[in-house]
């Protein structure tokens, strides 16, 4: 993974993760979002990019972006209105998402195999996240169902209630912060490592 994706992530995970619901079963058709417009951006901007459009494939990959966006809503209100309900807003969200991690209105563009291993990455990251807002705000691991949520209950949350806050979006906000602290800490060594390195070469 680009050292550089930690700031991607920073962007990209305050922008859907924290506005989005604490459950598992409302991150899923997200991160399943957010891998299809990735997939079906970088492949719209390989193929107008073959027409030499210059600045008109940012604003035409932009708009097809949007579109499936669009499109995933509609097709996730026919399985279930429930979830389509109470997503709303957030559906669209991974639209600037796949702006940040794919990159794909840089001057060069990402390949496609760097744009899924991008979307791979937050995918996993979001998928954690979730779960783990899941488990320790509501005690339960939730999947989308066409009637809304299944839950499976692990523990009572009522006993813990100080858990809850990771529930809510000041929690979500604490915690991606305790996060990306963690990942500035780490490229901020590695930085660190790797002039100390070009400096012993130098030498």
């Amino acid at each position: 993974m680009k050292k550089n994706l930690y700031f991607v992530f920073i962007a990209a995970s305050f922008a859907l993760l924290a506005a989005a619901p604490g459950r598992l079963a409302y991150g899923l058709p997200l991160i399943i979002e957010i891998n299809l417009l990735m997939a079906a951006g970088s492949f719209f901007q390989s193929f107008i990019k073959k027409f030499d459009m210059g600045g008109l494939c940012d604003i035409l990959t932009l708009s097809f972006i949007v579109f499936m966006a669009a499109l995933f809503k509609q097709i996730l209100v026919l399985f279930s209105p429930v979830l389509a309900l109470t997503l709303s807003f957030c559906v669209y969200i991974p639209a600037l998402s796949v702006y940040l991690l794919g990159s794909v209105f840089s001057e060069h563009g990402g390949s496609v195999s760097k744009n899924a291993e991008s979307a791979m990455w937050f995918s996993a990251f979001a998928l954690t996240f979730f779960l783990l807002r899941d488990i320790f705000g509501f005690g339960t691991v939730t999947i989308p169902i066409p009637n809304g949520i299944k839950e499976a209950l692990l523990f009572n949350a009522d006993k813990t209630a100080f858990l809850s806050f990771f529930a809510t979006v000041p929690g979500a906000l604490a915690i991606l912060t305790l996060c990306m602290s963690f990942l500035l800490a780490v490229q901020m060594k590695m930085n660190a490592i790797e002039n100390a390195g070009g400096a012993d070469e130098n030498n």
